[in-house]
């Protein structure tokens, strides 16, 4: 391995061929210089980050310019028990994103600043995974700075690991705006069929992940053409919850196809029934 750059005495950057890596461990970078060879069996090797973006790396070499090691180890941390408990791959901004968060939280919560997120509720009812493990993440923070923080800032751990796979996938727009649609949408099914929707339910859960993707095919036009006769069935069937995809189509201002209007209508009896 090649030394490319010394962000400090504790962190390099080094390279092979065209794999860029940053190298953290005590005292890893004192005295070194760049062009230098090293050994990875150096023992002053705590940890290694092997990032495959470029402008992900230019991220970390930054972000180690300006803060110290310790809260990208925080972060790692945290980074590590969410991929214990998430079924989804996490963008490689999530070190950055979320070092940087946690070393301007330490500062603001000295300064006498305490955030908050009035997103929060919204993320505890349709993220409740990444809302626990934020829960999970404050634990962490706790041993690691002896901060303790309420639960907005486990709603704002929870975003950006909520945005991480966001930008994994590509898959979503706009955290904020997701959150106002399906709260929305949510409120229209609640009022128009005079019910209370149990948030708790498995039938919940699968109607937000199926707005998810929903949300990902309306943005793309992704919609397709084809005529559905079960539609006919459903509508027959479930009038009340058809009238309820009918309303939301207003709302969005879209005109679904017979497919959409199907798979909608059917998880929205689910929460009906």
């Amino acid at each position: 391995m090649k030394i490319k750059k010394i962000l400090n005495n504790n962190a390099i950057l080094v390279s092979d061929k065209k794999i860029e890596k940053i190298w953290i461990g005590n005292g890893i970078g004192f005295q070194k210089k760049p062009g230098q060879i090293i050994d990875q069996t150096d023992s002053k090797i705590d940890k290694i980050f092997t990032l495959h973006q470029k402008n992900e790396i230019d991220k970390l070499t930054t972000i180690l310019d300006t803060i110290p090691i310790n809260y990208l180890l925080i972060a790692d941390d945290i980074v590590k028990l969410a991929k214990e408990h998430v079924s989804y791959d996490l963008a490689e901004t999530i070190y950055a994103s979320l070092a940087d968060h946690i070393y301007n939280l330490e500062k603001l919560y000295k300064e006498g600043f305490k955030l908050g997120n009035r997103l929060t509720w919204e993320i505890k009812r349709f993220y409740p995974n990444e809302f626990s493990i934020g829960k999970k993440a404050l634990k962490i923070i706790d041993e690691k700075l002896g901060i303790s923080f309420n639960d907005f800032e486990a709603g704002n751990i929870a975003m950006h690991l909520i945005n991480a796979k966001v930008e994994a996938d590509a898959e979503y727009e706009d955290l904020e705006k997701i959150l106002t649609k399906i709260n929305d949408i949510v409120s229209i099914i609640r009022m128009h069929n005079r019910v209370e929707v149990d948030e708790e339910s498995f039938a919940f859960e699968r109607f937000v992940t199926h707005m998810r993707f929903f949300f990902k095919r309306v943005e793309r036009q992704v919609m397709g053409n084809k005529s559905n006769p079960l539609l006919i069935h459903a509508v027959q069937k479930y009038s009340e919850a058809y009238d309820t995809v009918k309303l939301i189509e207003k709302y969005l201002e879209v005109t679904l196809q017979d497919d959409e209007q199907l798979y909608l209508t059917l998880h929205i009896q689910k929460l009906i029934e």
